[in-house]
């Protein structure tokens, strides 16, 4: 793909030697960018070695979606490029900065305090921008990255594991991710262990019905969310969101903006008493 060749190695060395010749077990994006095919696969490798110990670790996230997810993310690129937004987009790049205090000054009900709300109920920080990208599908790997949990807070979904598949399927709706398949893939397999065979057997038909759902999205890619963070939660939800979103149980309808999913063990006990249901 010649988005991707720009970024190989210019010396002719086998790749599995440059791999393996890396001073650090935890390369820099700059270093990521240049691998070729064995060298991705090698960062795969390291890369699920950091998750298996804690899975949102930072580095180990980005380093899979640099492995696994250059190809899907290049198409990413071209097709923004394509697009009246798009184009507008990588005209400014801009930069997401999620400050929880600074989200916390926007209106009640709106997108921004609503971000702030969900991050800390689901007890998760923000990922800061940490360089300048130098090209479109840097660029794009980077924004795509750093505003996974924004796409998470706008479709209703918790970071259990759980609703982590059922995002998984909203995200392969929207552009072709490796990791998040295999992602999804290990994912179904713990179900098993963490949560019965009941959740087991049911995610198949909830991840299909979140892929269809999501399909019917806007191109959430391109979205301008700096611009969005002013504006009602729901006046956003109905312009970029199919209406018709999947119904998996009585916590699982949409939050209002001042109800986000709670964290798992309030869904096993239930909503607080005073926390009024939302009816569509």
């Amino acid at each position: 793909m010649e988005a991707l060749g720009r970024f190989r190695p210019a010396s002719s060395e086998p790749r599995l030697h440059h791999a393996r010749s890396m001073t650090s077990r935890r390369p820099g994006v700059d270093e990521m960018s240049r691998l070729g095919p064995a060298g991705k696969l090698w960062l795969a490798v390291q890369a699920m070695r950091a998750l298996a110990l804690n899975v949102v670790d930072p580095w180990g996230q980005q380093a899979f979606q640099w492995a696994l997810d250059g190809w899907g993310i290049a198409r990413v690129a071209r097709r923004a490029g394509a697009s009246a937004p798009g184009r507008e987009l990588l005209a400014r790049r801009p930069t997401l900065v999620l400050d929880l205090e600074r989200l916390d000054l926007y209106p009640e009900g709106s997108f921004g305090r609503f971000l702030a709300e969900w991050f800390r109920a689901w007890r998760i920080a923000p990922f800061a921008p940490r360089r300048v990208p130098r090209s479109d599908l840097e660029y794009f790997v980077d924004r795509l990255f750093f505003t996974h949990d924004v796409w998470h807070a706008l479709v209703g979904l918790g970071t259990d594991l759980r609703n982590e598949l059922r995002f998984l399927a909203v995200l392969l709706s929207q552009y072709a991710s490796g990791s998040a398949m295999v992602a999804l893939f290990v994912g179904w397999l713990q179900l098993l262990r963490h949560e019965g065979l009941r959740a087991f057997l049911a995610m198949p038909y909830e991840a299909w019905s979140f892929f269809r759902w999501g399909r019917c999205a806007q191109d959430l890619c391109v979205v301008p969310w700096e611009a969005l963070l002013a504006e009602p939660v729901e006046s956003v939800r109905l312009r970029l969101l199919a209406p018709d979103r999947p119904r998996l149980g009585q916590w699982h309808t949409w939050p209002t903006p001042r109800i986000v999913l709670p964290a798992r063990d309030e869904v096993e006990a239930g909503p607080p008493a005073d926390a009024a249901l939302p009816t569509t």
